[in-house]
C-alpha cells in the first residue's frame, strides 16, 4: 500500500467536495458509481467522509482529500476504492484498492488495509473474491498485482 499514488502533501489543495450517501446502484458504469458488494459476512461500499480509517491518512481532512482525490481517479477511470463493512455494522473497517498500471487497465493493482481488531476474522477471505470478481468482471483487468 505504500506505493499507492495518493500522498497527503500532493493533494493538500484539492477543493472542498460533496460526498454522496452510500446506496445500492444498477448503474454498469463503475466510474460513476462503485457498486454494493457483499455476503454474509461483508458488504464493500463507496467511501464515505464519516469512515476515517487510520493508518494513512492521519487526520480526518486529510482522509477527507483521499476519498475526494479516489473520486476523481475513479472517474477518470484509473482508480476505485471500496470501504470494508461488517455485516450488521454501517462502520468501515477498511478499504480494498484497485489501480491501474497501464493506461488500458489490463494490469492493475489492488491492496488492502484492515483494522487489526478484525485480522483473523474471515471479513478479508470473504471480500478478496469480491474485489477480484469486480476487477475483472467490470473493469476488465486481465491481470491482477498484489
Amino acid at each position: 500500500m505504500e506505493k499507492m499514488p495518493f500522498s497527503e502533501s500532493l493533494h493538500a489543495t484539492l477543493p472542498a467536495m460533496e460526498y454522496p450517501a452510500a446506496h445500492d446502484t444498477t448503474s454498469t458504469d463503475w466510474r460513476q458509481q462503485l457498486p454494493v458488494l457483499s455476503s454474509d459476512a461483508v458488504t464493500l461500499r463507496a467511501l464515505r467522509a464519516d469512515d476515517f480509517i487510520s493508518p494513512p491518512p492521519s487526520t480526518a481532512d486529510g482522509f477527507r482529500r483521499f476519498i475526494q482525490w479516489a473520486a476523481i481517479e475513479q472517474a477518470a477511470g484509473r482508480y476505485a476504492c471500496f470501504a470494508v463493512v461488517p455485516a450488521g455494522t454501517d462502520t468501515a473497517v477498511g478499504i480494498f484498492q484497485v489501480r491501474q498500471l497501464d493506461p488500458s487497465f489490463d494490469t492493475a493493482e489492488w491492496g488492502f488495509v484492515m483494522g487489526s481488531a478484525y485480522w483473523g476474522t474471515g471479513i478479508f477471505a470473504q471480500a478478496a473474491p469480491m474485489v477480484v470478481e469486480f476487477a475483472i468482471d467490470w473493469i476488465g483487468v486481465r491481470r491482477l498485482e498484489a
